[in-house]
């Protein structure tokens, strides 16, 4: 098994006023799901029913208040931070606007060596060209800015960026959200086939069940 939920549950304390009562409201309460490798889940559920702070809990971007996300068999949320991160090369996240999370600052050469950076790794640009050629993206985009990428150019690099780590699990939040429907089904497409031909599992984080159809194999509603 690669990932199970177990009764995970997320909360906040607050006081309406500083004479009341502390009160917790709820996120989520008791969610659980599994996933074997190479199966892909939907989650899915109206604005504010707490899927992307699920998403950011499973990438130890948040901590929950009770439950366990055990990953190939270990407690995630139990190890320290120096685990942690190692971890996240293995799992990974790509946010809503992909335009929005890349630094306008920097060139996309610099956004892509970055990830190696971070990680403490070698760059591997055979891998990386093989992406670009995957994705269709031409190499000549290397020296802009990210601030002149189109919308789906900004979420393929988001993609790439991700996928340059070799993660076992991708969680992609709203990836098709900012994009147009041809641009939205080409990345559908590309992650189709570079589930094809590499082991991932994805989790999408969508309202759009019908877009998704076909790409996934489990269902969990908040």
């Amino acid at each position: 098994m690669l990932l199970e939920v177990k009764n995970l549950s997320k909360s906040y304390r607050f006081k309406k006023h500083w004479y009341l009562k502390e009160e917790e409201i709820f996120v989520f309460k008791d969610v659980g799901f599994s996933l074997h490798k190479n199966e892909n889940l939907l989650l899915c559920g109206e604005s504010g029913s707490g899927k992307s702070t699920l998403a950011k809990i499973l990438c130890m971007l948040e901590n929950a208040n009770s439950g366990e996300v055990l990953f190939n068999g270990k407690n995630i949320l139990s190890l320290d931070f120096d685990k942690q991160r190692k971890l996240r090369q293995k799992i990974q996240y790509i946010f809503q606007d992909q335009k929005l999370a890349l630094n306008p600052y920097k060139s996309v050469k610099k956004l892509l060596l970055d990830v190696y950076d971070n990680f403490k790794i070698s760059p591997d640009f055979e891998a990386l060209f093989e992406l670009f050629d995957i994705f269709e993206l031409e190499k000549d985009i290397l020296n802009l800015n990210s601030s002149k990428l189109s919308g789906g150019q900004s979420q393929r690099l988001g993609l790439i960026r991700a996928l340059l780590l070799k993660p076992q699990l991708l969680i992609l939040d709203e990836i098709t959200t900012a994009l147009d429907i041809p641009t939205a089904h080409n990345i559908l497409n590309y992650l189709r086939y570079f589930q094809n031909t590499h082991d991932i599992t994805y989790i999408f984080i969508s309202h759009q069940e019908k877009t998704l159809q076909g790409l996934y194999h489990k269902k969990v509603l908040l």
